[in-house]
């Protein structure tokens, strides 16, 4: 049985400061549903791949001040699925005191939407 991979470049990332909520999306992507899993939103495009993730109290979820934020290098998303359950594991590279810093976030929920087994990625780099 072939597991399916998707791998999707987010064109668009954002961190709204008042709101402490980082947002990755692909732009122009149509929406078919999304998924809340422990306060993270993740949109899913047609074919079940995934178009957007919005991380909702970002600074307090990853450890780190609001400003760090701000000197992102690098984001992974990736979203294991199997039949039963959702695992998502969130990267993020942090700029701080000139030092690149690896900063990780994980969270479970069980597969209620029959999600289709697989890995789904999204990623995207800042220079």
């Amino acid at each position: 049985m072939a597991i399916n991979q998707i791998h999707t470049d987010a064109d668009t990332i954002d961190y709204d400061y008042e709101n402490d909520s980082l947002f990755l999306f692909t732009k122009g992507a149509e929406h078919k549903h999304s998924l809340v899993i422990d306060n993270i939103i993740i949109d899913f495009g047609e074919g079940n791949y995934i178009k957007g993730v919005e991380i909702q109290n970002a600074s307090k979820r990853f450890g780190v001040s609001k400003y760090a934020l701000t000197k992102f290098r690098q984001i992974n998303v990736n979203l294991n699925v199997s039949s039963e359950k959702l695992e998502l594991n969130i990267t993020l590279i942090l700029e701080i005191r000139n030092k690149n810093l690896p900063k990780a976030i994980t969270a479970a929920d069980i597969n209620e939407f029959n999600i289709p087994s697989g890995t789904m990625a999204m990623s995207s780099g800042m220079c």
